[in-house]
């Protein structure tokens, strides 16, 4: 699983060397929801992808990202009790329809690598809405999801993303 991993973010970076045209890089911040709520308070998460346009209105592309849910900690007057953080990254492909010049929506489906203990990941899904402020700078809203055996990681983000090469979308 190691090597596959190491695989898959190599051939990805390498995508990159050769054409920066679609590249992004993408910060996001965020509130669990349902069965991690308890668990963790604040989500950070990074992602890397490539958009190729497949004409003037879909792109699609690889990604892979972090994603660390910071853990909470209990204390009562006697008793201590500190969860443990939560750690995915997420290996996926991309689709994003373009409705104007400046609104998509589309999401990302893949698997979601665990990082820390006893995580062993799983199907990672996030539909997103997009704004384009400027040619080189997105805000976005996302859900995220990752199946994880009988329960569901669930996030609901606030993200910006910094496009490379940016161009605007035009559409005839």
């Amino acid at each position: 699983m190691n090597k596959l991993v190491t695989f898959l973010i190599v051939s990805f970076f390498s995508i990159g060397i050769f054409a920066q045209e679609g590249f992004k890089f993408g910060i996001q911040a965020g509130l669990p929801i349902d069965d991690y709520n308890e668990a963790v308070s604040v989500v950070l998460g990074a992602d890397f992808s490539y958009m190729y346009p497949l004409g003037e209105v879909v792109d699609i592309g690889p990604a892979v990202g972090y994603i660390h849910g910071f853990a909470e900690t209990f204390q009562t007057t006697i008793v201590r009790e500190e969860q443990q953080a939560v750690q995915f990254m997420p290996l996926s492909a991309g689709v994003r329809f373009w409705t104007s010049n400046y609104f998509s929506f589309g999401g990302n489906v893949g698997y979601a690598v665990g990082i820390n203990d006893g995580n062993e990941g799983g199907l990672y899904y996030r539909p997103t809405l997009a704004y384009l402020m400027s040619s080189s700078v997105e805000v976005n809203v996302s859900y995220t999801g990752i199946d994880i055996d009988e329960t569901t990681w669930s996030t609901f983000t606030l993200g910006i993303v910094f496009n490379f090469e940016p161009k605007y979308r035009t559409r005839r």
